[in-house]
């Protein structure tokens, strides 16, 4: 994990810093050079080159409405308005600050990446963004394992190819099993992102072998009340496969844990013995959440609630805003069908549906948010 920079770092506290580093690298290796100093400096304070940390030194840094307004046009694609910013402020490509959306305090490439605006992760990166990213205030999540939760293939080759490193998280959501043995050897990591489990982002059965075996808690659950498993079961593809290997570890799923992965199946024999399983508002949630319809046309046949809500302290939002957040307009259609309510309010922004699908036009830079918040607003207009 990065260290903190001293408040009050300066350039000359920077040079005399290497400079001492450069004396005790040369005690080991008389060859080293002030570049090799400079360059384990720079990553020890979480930056990818001495020359990112030099200019996040030197610059001044910028107001909080001055972060909070650049975080929100990169959020919101308003690129010119960006670049402008940028160009009067260099800094402003690694400041960080309060999220345009949710919690946390994000770096502009942070939002670019959970926005899937590819335009303006390239203009960051063109202006000095860190590929590594600034991580302590946004619970450890780097860009680049952004990209894993965002899905953009892309942008996780654009970052590596500019120098991000792969710590043990990024080995282990990238499968490379032999980078993440030797990674482990530097010892186990208390916690991972999230305040949860290491564990959650095992994506292998041998990773998940190999930290089971050195403690990793198998049933912690991070501050959203995800366990291991839990998470993933949020794998897509990978998902039923790393399920199956936590239950031959003695793991015990939930059923929306199996609603998750579509597993039909299985969520039909353990109906078989509760009938409740079929009802329940946690397994629909889980069913609409990602996108199994022909699951939902089961267990709505075996009544399960069209208007089922979430059952956390957070949104407390219906099955219906979430199938219009995913922009999902086959699933809206099947709910609608089913007696959903279209007025609906979540519990948090008092908003119907149709506000949920119109906000992620902007917040997931979806356009089929588009023909859901349409479809929606003919058959329950907004008020």
């Amino acid at each position: 994990m990065p260290k903190p920079l001293p408040k009050r770092a300066s350039l000359e506290w920077l040079k005399k810093s290497a400079k001492q580093h450069l004396r005790a690298l040369r005690a080991a290796n008389p060859e080293a050079k002030l570049a090799d100093a400079q360059r384990d400096l720079a990553r020890a304070y979480g930056f990818a080159s001495w020359r990112a940390l030099k200019v996040h030194i030197e610059s001044p840094p910028a107001g909080e409405p001055a972060i909070a307004a650049v975080l929100r046009a990169v959020g919101d694609g308003e690129t010119d308005k960006v670049r402008a910013a940028l160009a009067a402020a260099p800094a402003l490509a690694n400041a960080v600050g309060p999220h345009p959306y949710w919690g946390g305090r994000p770096q502009p490439l942070h939002v670019a990446i959970e926005t899937k605006r590819r335009d303006m992760f390239d203009l960051l990166l063109d202006a000095g963004a860190d590929p590594n990213g600034r991580n302590q205030e946004y619970d450890q999540w780097s860009p680049l394992m952004l990209t894993f939760s965002r899905d953009r293939a892309d942008m996780r080759e654009a970052l590596i190819a500019r120098g991000a490193r792969i710590g043990l998280i990024e080995a282990l959501l990238l499968k490379d099993d032999r980078l993440v043995d030797a990674l482990l050897a530097e010892g186990l990591p208390e916690l991972g992102p999230n305040r949860g489990s290491i564990l959650a982002f095992a994506r292998t059965p041998y990773a998940i072998d190999r930290l089971l075996e050195l403690g990793a808690p198998a049933e912690q659950a991070d501050r959203w009340g995800a366990t291991p498993i839990a998470a993933m079961s949020r794998a897509g593809p990978d998902g039923r496969e790393l399920v199956r290997h936590m239950m031959r570890r003695s793991a015990v799923p939930e059923p929306q844990e199996f609603a998750r992965l579509g597993d039909r199946e299985t969520l039909f024999m353990l109906a078989e013995a509760d009938p409740g399983i079929a009802g329940s508002d946690a397994v629909m949630m889980a069913a609409v959440d990602f996108g199994h319809h022909d699951l939902v046309r089961w267990l709505l046949s075996k009544g399960a609630n069209p208007n089922a809500r979430a059952d956390d302290a957070g949104t407390g939002h219906s099955a219906l805003h979430s199938a219009a957040w995913n922009g999902d307009l086959e699933m809206v259609k099947l709910l609608a069908e089913a007696g959903a309510d279209l007025s609906m309010r979540d519990a948090r922004h008092d908003a119907p549906p149709w506000g949920w699908a119109t906000t992620a036009i902007t917040v997931t830079n979806n356009p089929d948010c588009r023909d859901v918040a349409d479809w929606l607003a003919e058959r329950a207009p907004p008020g």
